[in-house]
């Protein structure tokens, strides 16, 4: 039972961190500072340009099973290429290249799996799929506001392996996983002429790999603006409930989730480009996992860093 919540948990960590997408934002205006400057935030990089974003996340998961307190702890490195292909009619198509990956968990203190792209043959059994996915690319269109519109080119990537291997790729990698995971990076601007103390929110409601319903509204908001770069707040609140209907992981067919948490953290972006040059995000979520009758309070602590650069 233990490594069955660990093992199911595993798909919900690629993913509670992108929950902003969907609705154009509606700013609201300071009237603190009538005076004050204003800057056009957009998603706004260039065809020909390359960009390498990387996240680091590292996460405390904390279940408690039959009155036994569980710890796994877990550090996430994803590495992206952006190659800019072309920018009409408001969209951005981006050639997105998979850097980097490496993972390393320890799983209540009896069990330790890990992978690094660098040493793909070292990887424990569990994660060796995670090597079919280094060096491939897939295509990503986003608007102005940064939210990521589609994906195209992945899915056949992650059938491409077969087997059971293709399924362990789907559920932290498949489309509507990997939206959510790029809508962190990009979808946060208002793409709207802002000043400081302006906010906006963004919500989004949708399925998360195939077996997870979730809500969530990130409020965003200008605290400052340095030279180039304009500093972003951003506060947000999500939920994650079982998602109705057939799919998902099998290893948790029945199982029921009420999670909730917040997401706080700040946003460093360049105000000609877009580009978010750092980002720290703090995340913490807690509620139950119900499993065969069985009740299991859970809490996921994550601490998240992104940085982009351009190549």
């Amino acid at each position: 039972m233990k490594h069955f919540m660990t093992s199911g948990l595993l798909s919900i960590l690629f993913l509670v961190s992108g929950t902003v997408s969907a609705d154009e934002p509606l700013v609201k205006k300071s009237t603190l500072q009538p005076n004050q400057q204003h800057v056009l935030l957009k998603f706004n990089l260039q065809p020909g340009d390359q960009y390498l974003f990387s996240s680091v996340m590292k996460q405390n998961i904390v279940q408690t099973l039959m009155g036994q307190q569980m710890t796994t702890i877990q550090q996430v490195t994803t590495d992206y290429v952006y190659a800019i292909q072309s920018v009409e009619n408001g969209l951005t198509t981006i050639n997105v290249t998979f850097s980097t990956i490496k993972m390393d968990m320890d799983i209540a203190g009896m069990q330790s799996v890990s992978f690094d792209s660098a040493n793909p043959d070292a990887a424990t059994s569990e994660l060796k799929a995670l090597s079919n996915l280094v060096g491939q690319s897939f295509l990503m269109q986003v608007d102005e506001s940064g939210r990521v519109k589609k994906i195209e080119g992945l899915a056949e990537i992650i059938a491409s392996v077969g087997g059971q291997q293709a399924e362990i790729l789907k559920q932290s990698f498949g489309d509507s996983s990997m939206i959510q995971n790029m809508n962190q990076v990009t979808n946060i601007y208002p793409n709207k002429k802002v000043g400081r103390g302006d906010s906006w929110t963004k919500t989004f409601s949708g399925s998360i790999a195939g077996f997870l319903q979730s809500e969530a509204t990130s409020a965003f908001s200008l605290s400052d603006i340095e030279g180039d770069l304009a500093i972003l707040r951003t506060d947000g609140q999500m939920s994650f409930s079982k998602l109705e209907g057939p799919g998902g992981n099998p290893m948790l067919a029945g199982a029921e989730f009420n999670l909730n948490g917040t997401q706080t953290g700040t946003f460093e972006v360049d105000i000609k480009s877009g580009l978010p040059i750092s980002a720290k995000l703090k995340q913490d979520i807690t509620g139950n996992i119900d499993v065969q009758g069985m009740q299991i309070p859970t809490n996921i602590e994550s601490d998240i860093t992104i940085t982009g650069k351009k190549l």
